[in-house]
């Protein structure tokens, strides 16, 4: 097993994790709560993240604005 990127790995999932937080902030979201789920769950909250922005932006298309 060549652990010789693991360090990369978790850099990437770190990153990932303060992306979230800044997301959520902007969108009035728990930044502590999404920047976890990022970190630790990099895969499946980019997933959800995308979702969730996807209905913010019809929910804002249907308001007017």
């Amino acid at each position: 097993m060549d652990t010789s990127n693991y360090a990369d790995i978790g850099l990437v999932f770190f990153l990932f994790g303060i992306f979230c937080a800044q997301w959520a902030q902007n969108t009035r979201r728990s930044a502590l709560l999404w920047f976890f789920l990022g970190w630790f769950l990099a895969p499946f909250t980019g997933l959800v993240l995308l979702y969730k922005n996807g209905q913010d932006q019809e929910r804002a298309r249907n308001q007017g604005g």
